[in-house]
């Protein structure tokens, strides 16, 4: 450990929600390791309300113009330690000239190559949290990083009533996430309606703007009468009150995902293009109540770290092939 606690921690990420969301163990080991720290954080503008829902935060600053800009209206002289957890052209660009107050954490950019390229797995799957501890436990050298949980404070103003907004009684309904960045990260609608005609809770579609042609859809091709939608109508904060009110969640891989590891309640997560093999699968201490569904055998998958807007192959075996019929069953099993 330094001779000297340290003051001031500036944590850089800059996108996106499930990253951002990921980074949120490593302010509160900061705190943990350090209680009088003061740890500040550096975003895009989009993402800093995010930040609300991590106590462990004390300033945001955001990348409102230019790097150059920025690198004014920070005062690096007055941290102790800089932690990249973006470690990009663009941090590097922010950072330079910062020397040994930087620790970037480790990218792991030959072994997702490998995996992508020759579909060499990794021999011991890291999660990334572990590798953004990596960048604290090089500061603190004495401290040995842990098993840290995700904590998700949901602001007091996106706290609202399930049962008079979507007349849903809470942990009785199947939150379904339908969203993800990428479309080789989602399951296809005619799937979405499929699963949801199976599943035999009462169902809300959760998703952004960007997903309300898709909710619609979904909502027009099925028979379930108990089917709610909160699709384009609720901001991130607002969404993640509706998860962890929810029975369970089923989630693509997106940034949902990552919020419903911090709370206590059974994932369901569709794997598509990508894999918990990059190390991005839900952080929680147990991992008894994540149930993962990939497609086996698919000797295209994963073809990308990050995701497509189309099918390489233009088959999308690794969504098509989802067995639906099993992942119903698994959440029915929940009970009543």
């Amino acid at each position: 450990m330094q001779a000297a606690s340290p003051k001031r921690i500036l944590l850089v990420r800059f996108s996106s929600i499930g990253d951002i969301v990921l980074t949120f163990p490593v302010a509160a080991a900061i705190k943990s390791l350090f209680p009088n720290c003061q740890v500040d954080y550096v975003t895009k503008p989009q993402f800093s309300s995010l930040l609300k829902a991590c106590p462990e935060i004390d300033n945001v600053y955001t990348l409102n113009a230019t790097i150059r800009q920025l690198r004014k209206d920070l005062n690096f002289k007055q941290y102790d330690a800089i932690l990249d957890l973006h470690h990009n052209l663009r941090t590097s660009l922010l950072l330079r000239f910062q020397f040994s107050k930087v620790y970037r954490f480790p990218k792991n950019n030959v072994q997702k190559w490998l995996l992508t390229t020759f579909k060499i797995k990794p021999q011991k799957r890291q999660h990334v949290v572990e590798r953004y501890l990596s960048t604290l436990a090089r500061f603190a050298s004495s401290w040995t990083p842990l098993l840290v949980s995700s904590k998700y404070v949901i602001p007091s103003e996106a706290q609202m009533d399930v049962q008079t907004e979507f007349e849903l009684i809470p942990k009785t309904y199947v939150a379904l996430a339908i969203g993800a960045q990428f479309a080789t990260k989602r399951l296809p609608t005619d799937l979405l309606v499929e699963l949801v005609n199976k599943v035999a809770f009462p169902v809300l579609l959760l998703g952004g703007k960007e997903d309300i042609e898709d909710a619609q859809i979904i909502q027009t091709s099925t028979l379930k009468k108990d089917l709610y939608s909160a699709v384009g109508k609720c901001a991130i904060h607002e969404s993640a009150w509706l998860v962890q009110n929810a029975k369970c969640l089923i989630t693509n891989d997106t940034g949902l995902m990552h919020i419903g590891a911090a709370f206590e309640l059974p994932l369901f997560v569709i794997w598509g293009n990508t894999t918990p093999d990059f190390g991005m699968y839900p952080y929680r201490p147990e991992q008894e109540n994540v149930v993962h569904f990939e497609v086996a055998d698919l000797s295209c998958k994963p073809c990308s770290k990050i995701g497509f807007q189309s099918c390489p192959k233009g088959h999308f075996n690794c969504m098509r092939k989802q067995d639906i019929t099993l992942i119903a069953a698994r959440v029915n099993a929940l009970g009543a």
